[in-house]
Parts: C-alpha cells; sequence; structure tokens
C-alpha cells in the first residue's frame, strides 16, 4: 500500500514526511497506537481519524482468505533416485576453532568450502548442504550422469589432494576425511511454502555421514556398493565392517587408495548373446522412429 496515497485519501497529506522520516510503512502501520501518533505530533483529532482508518485496515485483512499454498511439483513431492553421497568434513576442526578467533575460523571455513565445492561441481555433483564444517554432495540427483559412483570417486581424491595446497595458503595444516556411499534415497523440496531446498533423504545419506566418521584423517571411506560399481578399477583395501544406526546388519566399508583409468579393452564381450543384441538394434530402431527412449536391463555371468 503507498502510505503517502492513502494519508492523502484521509486529508492527512500534512504528515507525509512524518511518516517518512520514521520509516512507517505499510507493514508497520496496524501496530501503530495512539502514544506512536502523539510522538509524531498530531493533534487529537488526527489522531482519533487515523486510528479509526488503521481499524478498518484490520478489519479488511483479517476478513481476506489465507494464501493457499502453491500446488507441489513433483520435485517437492519426492521421487526415489539411485545416487552416490559424498561427505567431507575438516579434521579437528573444533580443536582448530578454540585456537583461532572468528575471522581466521570464517577464513578457514570459507576456503574450504570453496575448494571443496568447485571440485564437486567440476565433476557435475550437486553441494546439498554445508553442515558445520562439512560438505555434503549429491551424485545422481537432481541429474543422474549414468556414471555418479566414479565422479563421487573422482571428487573426494581430489578433495583430499587439494588440501596440501591449501594447507600452504593459509599457514596451518588442513587435513580431511571423507566417506561416500551409494544407494537409494528420497530426493525432494523439503521445507515450508515460503522456503524449500532440494535435499535427500534416506539411509545412503546417514551410511556416508557415518563412513566419514569413521575415516582417519585424510582418508576416503567408501561403502561395498561402490566397491562394487567400480571394483575393476579401485585402489583399494578392506577397512572392515561399521555398526551404523538403522542397519541391522553392521556394514562393510573399503578404504580408498586410488582409481586406475579405464580401458575399453578390459570390457567383457558379450557371449552368446546374438538374441539379445537382435533385440537392442530393433530397440534402438524403433527409439529413432518414434524419438523415445528405452531403458533395457541385461544380466549374466562375466566371460
Amino acid at each position: 500500500m503507498d502510505i503517502a496515497s492513502w494519508l492523502r485519501s484521509l486529508g492527512l497529506e500534512q504528515y507525509e514526511q512524518a511518516f517518512r522520516d520514521n520509516a512507517l510503512d505499510s507493514d508497520v502501520l496496524p501496530t501503530l497506537t495512539d502514544e506512536h501518533l502523539k510522538e509524531l505530533g498530531l493533534s487529537l483529532g488526527h489522531r482519533l481519524r487515523l486510528l479509526k482508518a488503521i481499524a478498518a485496515l484490520r478489519t479488511i485483512a483479517a476478513a481476506q482468505p489465507p494464501t493457499e499454498a502453491p500446488p507441489l511439483t513433483s520435485a517437492m513431492r519426492g521421487e526415489r533416485r539411485q545416487v552416490t553421497v559424498l561427505f567431507a568434513d575438516l579434521v579437528g576442526y573444533t580443536a582448530l576453532s578454540n585456537q583461532l578467533d572468528a575471522e581466521e575460523v570464517h577464513e578457514l571455513l570459507g576456503s574450504f568450502f570453496a575448494c571443496a565445492d568447485r571440485i564437486v561441481e567440476e565433476h557435475e555433483g550437486h553441494i546439498d548442504k554445508h553442515i558445520g564444517d562439512c560438505v555434503m554432495a549429491v551424485f545422481g540427483a537432481p541429474i543422474a550422469h549414468g556414471n555418479d559412483a566414479e565422479r563421487a570417486v573422482r571428487a573426494a581424491l581430489a578433495i583430499r589432494d587439494a588440501m596440501p595446497e591449501l594447507s600452504a595458503r593459509l599457514g596451518r595444516p588442513i587435513s580431511v576425511h571423507v566417506g561416500v556411499a551409494g544407494g537409494q534415497v528420497l530426493a525432494s523440496g523439503i521445507g515450508s511454502v515460503r522456503h524449500r531446498e532440494y535435499t535427500v533423504t534416506g539411509d545412503t545419506v546417514n551410511l556416508a555421514s557415518r563412513l566419514t566418521d569413521a575415516a582417519g584423517s585424510g582418508e576416503i571411506l567408501i561403502s561395498e556398493s561402490v566397491q562394487r560399481a567400480l571394483a575393476e578399477r579401485l585402489d583399494c583395501v578392506e577397512a572392515g565392517t561399521l555398526a551404523v544406526k538403522g542397519f541391522v546388519e553392521p556394514v562393510r566399508a573399503w578404504r580408498l587408495l586410488g582409481l586406475r583409468p579405464s580401458s575399453a579393452g578390459e570390457r567383457p564381450p558379450l557371449v552368446g548373446r546374438q538374441s539379445d543384441l537382435r533385440h537392442f538394434m530393433a530397440a534402438l530402431s524403433t527409439c529413432r522412429e518414434t524419438g523415445r527412449g528405452q531403458a533395457i536391463y541385461i544380466r549374466g555371468e562375466r566371460a
């Protein structure tokens, strides 16, 4: 509402400057009392006229129906997605924060987040949130690439390897411990009508967080599902089992050391699958004709 026009409609335009000088706008107008108007220097008659007009505004506002929430989109309602979740957490942050003043802590966190976020984005992951001194990233939602486990592993290795340079720049030793887990999550917009954020929830998130807690300084722990997905290319060692809240059985963890380059020649060939190959070619032809994609799942023993 335009306060100046409202005052003019009441024949009280002489108080426009007083309202402007005191930052009285439409948001605070309904809260004005007789004492407030006295402080502005209004006469008794003008105060009564304004109070009557303000009461009328309150009545109109109370009679208006509440604003309806916008319809939920599919992303807000949630959808199940197969993703890989990464947590990267600073080592010894509590001790560092006790040693440093607020400005130094702010610089440290800002530098770490800038470094980790850049690496996640370079590998086309999604920064889900910052929790204290921890970065949570998701690979596979809201956009899936088909090799999201590999992207997450590469990002984890890059974050770990970036710490020496960050330490040199900050003038103090900085290290991280990282957890990476793969599995199904519920991806949705979480929050209220006024504010929603896209995030993922589920056991996979919990597992990635627990793996991070269990990892030592400079270590990357991955879940068994991630290890299986990239088994032939991972340089890793088994790290034993962990008791994780929400999981009935202890879960196996693997300590990631590196990732070997892929080679097209290492891929196992399709043996005795001529009928399947003909089916694939027919499906491909149909996709080209209709402009619609298909998903085909093939399963079998390795040659």
